[in-house]
């Protein structure tokens, strides 16, 4: 008795013993269930959290578009395996509009745990935030999407959808918050300067689990007393965050990423998927050619890919010049035999082939927006400069000057001609055709005919400073 006594007394004396949470998270999955040569994807990560046993599992949006065995079934597939692995909440990326509005709902209806965001008002109802408990301590998640959703989804995909200010939002929905939580953590889609406007405005929020770079932070970002995290894209990284608390205070945070490499993938999420994969197995496996070396989409590594891509449309339209958003090409292509389902992967979107006239002018006006992978020409970009300021320099590829006043007939897609990823330029063109056929098929075409894929380094992108 005298020994609980003493218990007590301490305990009254020191507060209630430490608690600590290990909080889990993906984001960017873009269909990805399946591991890729062995490693990566969902069904791997359903593994690794199996083994960590986290209390809390966030995903922070773009769950769906970017293989065939997601987009055959508009995303159902991956639904069902995050079902399985105990999800707590995820949010709106820009890309869960890609399937329209009505498909997009389906989702949010099949998820067996919410699908935030505050900032996005749609034709129907979607939660903005929600308390989950653990250990005894409130957490409350606040969704966030970027802004740059309306360009960075084709257009038609959100035309009845408004996208509000990510500060402007919180300011809003975090003084209510705060009051039923004991830490609130944002959730975001965001790009990174949108991390850091909300770290830098908020230093009551000390952790802000965000995707849509698709680049992992090996190291957390610390800004403003705020631990910003992300795990690239694909599945090929799943986050752990430690959390301490003592008094429901949070006292320390820590975090670090976990290679989805070297684990045998889940046998439940294999199970899971395995009926939507058999569907797809036959289309996803057929062999179009074979590529000699591996083709990069990065243009500092020569951009290989970048210019089979642009090469197929030219050749496919006989246009004088095609362009191409680089966010369109997904993934690189690997050494070896090429599959139809790599190419869909390569190609994800439901985008199709557009020709039409601009003038020089035009032309250079959109090359100034952003890096964009050509065919045709050859352009210099400093990408340090602000946009629409991008482009150095370009000429046709035989070194001839691009003329103000002149016409040439250019291959795009219709992403670019409907202004996305600020294409803007495109709306202005004369003669439009829009072949209706997809772009994926188009480049699958094009290695058909040629059977051997050799990759074309012939400096036609080139990057100052």
């Amino acid at each position: 008795m005298l020994l609980v006594t003493l218990l007590l007394a301490a305990l009254s004396l020191t507060g209630a013993p430490p608690t600590h949470v290990v909080l889990m998270h993906t984001n960017d999955i873009h269909g990805h269930v399946l591991p890729e040569n062995g490693d990566g994807g969902l069904a791997v990560i359903a593994a690794i959290v199996k083994q960590q046993r986290p209390d809390i599992l966030l995903d922070a949006g773009d769950m769906f578009t970017g293989t065939l065995v997601s987009d055959t079934f508009y995303g159902e597939s991956v639904m069902a395996v995050m079902n399985r692995m105990g999800y707590r909440a995820s949010i709106l990326g820009n890309h869960e509009f890609d399937y329209g509005l009505k498909t997009l709902r389906d989702r949010i209806r099949q998820a067996r745990f919410p699908v935030l965001s505050a900032n996005v008002v749609l034709p129907y109802e979607v939660g903005k935030t929600r308390v989950i408990q653990a250990r005894g301590i409130r957490f409350g998640i606040v969704g966030l999407t970027t802004e740059e959703t309306p360009t960075t989804t084709h257009p038609k995909n959100v035309k009845e959808v408004r996208f509000l200010d990510v500060v402007s939002t919180l300011q809003q929905i975090l003084p209510q918050l705060k009051k039923t939580s004991d830490i609130v953590i944002v959730l975001g889609h965001l790009a990174p300067v949108e991390e850091l406007r909300l770290a830098r405005a908020f230093p009551d929020i000390k952790l802000i689990v965000s995707g849509h770079s698709h680049t992992e932070l090996q190291q957390p970002i610390r800004e403003n007393g705020a631990l910003i995290v992300r795990t690239g894209s694909f599945g090929r990284f799943v986050g752990r965050v430690d959390l301490d608390f003592e008094n429901r205070e949070l006292k320390s945070m820590s975090a670090r990423l976990i290679e989805a490499r070297g684990v045998t993938p889940d046998p439940e999420a294999l199970k899971t998927v395995e009926p939507y994969r058999a569907k797809v197995e036959r289309q996803m496996n057929v062999i179009l050619g074979e590529a000699t070396a591996p083709l990069s989409r990065i243009a500092e590594e020569g951009g290989a890919l970048l210019n089979l891509v642009t090469d197929a449309y030219r050749a496919r339209t006989g246009a004088q010049i095609a362009l191409t958003n680089t966010g369109s090409i997904r993934t690189s292509l690997p050494a070896g035999p090429i599959t139809y389902g790599k190419i869909f992967e390569i190609l994800p979107f439901e985008n199709t082939i557009v020709t039409m006239k601009i003038t020089g002018a035009q032309l250079k006006r959109s090359l100034a927006v952003r890096l964009t992978a050509v065919s045709g020409v050859r352009a210099v970009f400093d990408l340090r400069k602000p946009k629409d300021e991008r482009l150095v320099s370009v000429t046709l590829e035989d070194g001839s000057p691009i003329l103000d006043h002149a016409t040439y007939t250019v291959a795009i897609n219709d992403f670019m001609q409907a202004g996305g990823d600020d294409y803007t330029e495109f709306a202005n063109g004369t003669d439009v055709k829009d072949a209706g056929i997809r772009l994926r098929d188009v480049v699958s075409d094009y290695i058909r005919d040629k059977k051997t894929i050799t990759p074309t380094l012939d400096g036609r992108i080139q990057l100052v400073n």
